[in-house]
């Protein structure tokens, strides 16, 4: 019994070091902050700042509705229909893009939609290739959250029995899978949303570090860290805040 509570003490004891390093490592930002509080205020008032601010929040944003907008129907697909290759499929669409390094991802769009496109478009160095950048990295929360939920409904077999009581496909997926799943679609929602706001890989090769057209807060961090400036610390504070306190309401709302 002694050997198995040290064991369980050891435990503890590791989750705790793991806890205290993640959460030192977040609030080293503001502690950082402290010692040019007055500048970090001015820096939030920066034209550029705040341009970066709304390119990131914008493009963000339409990530999140144009994930939406196809990532549930592709979940529903993967929850609902057996077809093959469906296994290597779903893995490139949705634990790929997750692992995916972000770099090879802007590279991959620089060469399909640049100016050396096959395709004869380019869109390299423009918002579109911004939101393009963020999707591939984001959507797949969405896609991920909502097939895992579809899949537990579709187990329960309620579909079986709505149909069998003369309700078309359609209906069943309006009344009965989108209101059980919405609450992991919004999870995955907002981890799409946090997401983009955070990618920079994909954004620095394909869309550029351009101010005022297409620098986001990530890219404008990776450019300022270079010299160290207050602008990027400003800029940190800004996007890991925003991120932290969606997910934080998202928890509050869903657990009421």
């Amino acid at each position: 019994m002694k050997k198995n509570g040290k064991i369980i003490f050891l435990l503890y004891f590791l989750a705790f070091i793991f806890l205290g390093w993640s959460i030192f490592t977040f609030a080293y930002q503001y502690l950082a902050a402290l010692g040019h509080f007055s500048d970090v205020l001015k820096a939030f008032e920066e034209k550029r700042l705040l341009s970066a601010l709304y390119l990131s929040l914008t493009s963000s944003f339409a990530t999140v509705i144009l994930g939406v907008i196809f990532g549930i129907p592709v979940a529903y697909l993967f929850a609902m229909k057996e077809f093959k290759g469906k296994t290597v499929i779903e893995t490139l669409s949705v634990e790929v893009p997750q692992t995916f390094p972000p770099i090879a991802e802007g590279m991959i769009y620089l060469l399909m939609l640049g100016p050396t496109s096959f395709f004869h478009v380019n869109l390299a160095f423009t918002f579109t290739a911004l939101v393009i950048a963020k999707i591939y990295v984001s959507v797949p929360f969405i896609i991920s959250f909502g097939s895992a939920k579809f899949r537990e409904i579709k187990n329960t077999g309620m579909d079986l029995t709505a149909r069998s009581l003369g309700a078309s496909s359609f209906q069943v997926f309006r009344m009965i899978f989108l209101p059980l799943a919405l609450k992991n679609i919004l999870a995955g929602t907002t981890l799409c949303w946090s997401r983009a706001m955070g990618e920079l890989g994909g954004s620095l090769i394909f869309a550029g570090v351009i101010a005022y057209k297409t620098e986001i807060i990530p890219t404008l961090i990776a450019k300022e860290a270079q010299t160290m400036t207050i602008a990027a610390l400003a800029a940190t504070i800004l996007v890991t805040t925003a991120s932290t306190l969606a997910l934080v309401t998202f928890k509050t709302i869903t657990k009421k």
